[in-house]
């Protein structure tokens, strides 16, 4: 019997599985995988499968190594997982008269994944499989990932957090051990405070609990747009642009750029635009950070840290107290992110030896001997039309943060929106914090950045196939009039994340909804 575990991430995925001694141990997919030697690993070979897919024909799909090594172009897929958890999408491109979104790139990257793992005769039977996701990962994200276990009929399915499973990656097991960890990939930079405690059972040996999360929508392609756009502005070519083949070597050259400069204090590398005239790009880490200060990079993620830090503050939890950060993901490769973090914490409790393996090594951890006591990642909130007001608003319902199984602490009132009303029905969402900012440039070229603005993004949870995104909760005998309060809602979440209410028709008296389930949040 064979335990899997896939961390899918945006710019390279990880996957992992138990030895004979009970040891995590990183796979390599021949062909696919590529070797890694990690800075911070002592050199050590890390294998990881570059997310990428390259359509070479029809029927004819390249990935990982293989996709790395075909020509630049419009066939070549890249930051797909990113773009899945995105609120607007890139169109699907057109090849060989067939349409590729994120998601249908992104359910071939696994499919193949899988189909190479079950022909691995080594690793058979294979009895579990794992997937992690970031801790801001909406339903609309998680609902696709169940429905791709479904319909690839993998074996026993389970999806649980990145941060937490990076702690437990990096070995910390000891009871009542506090750690932050800072989960920074290419396309989303995630934190969490966790705390492991003993829990009296026969099976578990420690209790993972998960004191606050934070997350931000920024990674590594960010900055691999920012260096290429920065060596255009140098460069100065009139106002023409690159062709799309063009600026995706350029990209390319940018992040290669970006990981010299983890190590080197300065970084070259000769690109050649669509005039076959050769330039000389050089960039240095003093001018990296400076673009990362101007492109509020490092500004959110100072927010993330204290956002994090002031929840985990609301619950008992000092700063001074959290005994190690954890960094995991390439982002955290980045010297200005590595030397904002010491700045906050101290340099001696920072530890980034395990930055690639440690999410998927401590999945396997987690499914052998840890239980997790979780919070929710997003606020969920009631999207309700005000009548007199001729808008939408939002009622929050749970916090993000909320540790559950849990129940709301007032009931929800709500009155008909129109005269007559026979039903009302609830539009049930997440509610995140969206960070946003503004760049321009002077007519020197220079960057001028405008302060970081955060909205609220509401996004109603995922629908089947099925069913609406809203739910009918009361039919009203008799019909609803304006003007009065009609039905009590009180909220729980169960173990399962799952969204129960009961309802209380305020003029007949009578319970119209006992504990009825009527929506999943995970």
């Amino acid at each position: 019997m064979t335990v899997i575990a896939i961390d899918f991430g945006t710019s390279n995925t990880a996957i992992a599985m138990l030895d004979g001694d009970g040891l995590p141990q990183t796979i390599a997919l021949p062909e696919i995988s590529q070797d890694f030697a990690g800075r911070q690993q002592g050199g050590d070979r890390v294998w990881l499968v570059p997310s990428l897919v390259y359509i070479a024909g029809i029927g004819d799909r390249r990935l990982g190594r293989q996709a790395k090594e075909q020509a630049l172009s419009k066939r070549l897929f890249q930051g797909f997982k990113r773009d899945l958890v995105a609120n607007f999408r890139a169109p699907a491109r057109e090849l060989d008269g067939e349409y590729y979104d994120a998601e249908a790139i992104a359910a071939i990257f696994l499919a193949e994944i899988w189909r190479r793992l079950m022909a691995m005769e080594t690793l058979q039977p294979i009895t579990h499989l794992i997937f992690t996701v970031p801790v801001g990962a909406f339903e609309a994200y998680l609902t696709w990932l169940r429905d791709l276990g479904a319909a690839l009929q993998l074996p026993q399915f389970q999806v649980i957090d990145e941060s937490t499973a990076a702690a437990l990656g990096y070995g910390i097991t000891r009871p009542n051990a506090l750690v932050l960890v800072i989960d920074f990939g290419g396309g989303t930079l995630d934190l969490s405070l966790v705390r492991t405690a003993p829990i009296a059972s026969a099976s578990l040996a420690y209790q993972a609990e998960v004191i606050a999360k934070s997350d931000a929508y920024i990674g590594g392609i960010d900055v691999d747009r920012w260096i290429a756009e920065y060596f255009l502005r140098q460069i100065d070519d009139q106002g023409r642009s690159p062709s799309a083949s063009t600026w995706l070597h350029l990209l390319k050259i940018a992040e290669e750029i970006k990981i010299d400069l983890s190590i080197n204090q300065e970084a070259n590398a000769v690109w050649l635009d669509d005039w076959d005239r050769a330039h000389k790009l050089q960039l240095s880490q003093m001018e990296l950070a400076e673009i990362l200060e101007q492109q509020q990079f490092l500004e959110q993620v100072r927010e993330a840290i204290d956002e994090v830090l002031s929840m985990g503050l609301n619950r008992g939890v000092s700063k001074a107290a959290i005994e190690q950060i954890l960094l995991v993901g390439g982002s955290c490769q980045l010297v200005a992110v590595q030397q904002l973090i010491a700045s906050y914490f101290g340099k001696a409790k920072v530890r980034m030896d395990k930055p690639f393996e440690a999410v998927a090594h401590g999945a396997l951890v987690l499914n052998q001997a840890i239980a997790i006591a979780d919070h929710l990642r997003h606020s969920y909130a009631i999207r309700l039309w005000e009548p007199y007001l001729q808008q939408y608003g939002f009622y929050p319902i749970f916090a993000k943060g909320t540790q559950y199984p849990c129940q709301s602490q007032e009931p929800l009132i709500l009155q008909a929106a129109i005269a007559g009303q026979a039903e009302i029905w609830l539009d049930i969402g997440e509610v995140a914090d969206i960070a946003q900012s503004e760049v321009s440039y002077d007519r020197q070229g220079r960057m001028i950045s405008s302060q970081l603005v955060k909205k609220s993004d509401f996004r109603s949870l995922a629908p089947t196939v099925q069913e609406s995104p809203q739910v009918c909760i009361a039919k009203l005998e008799p019909l609803g009039q304006l003007g009065s309060d009609r039905i009590s809602i009180n909220f729980a979440i169960d173990e399962r994340r799952i969204l129960i209410a009961t309802v209380s028709d305020l003029l007949t008296e009578k319970v119209l909804i006992n504990q009825q389930a009527i929506a999943k949040l995970e």
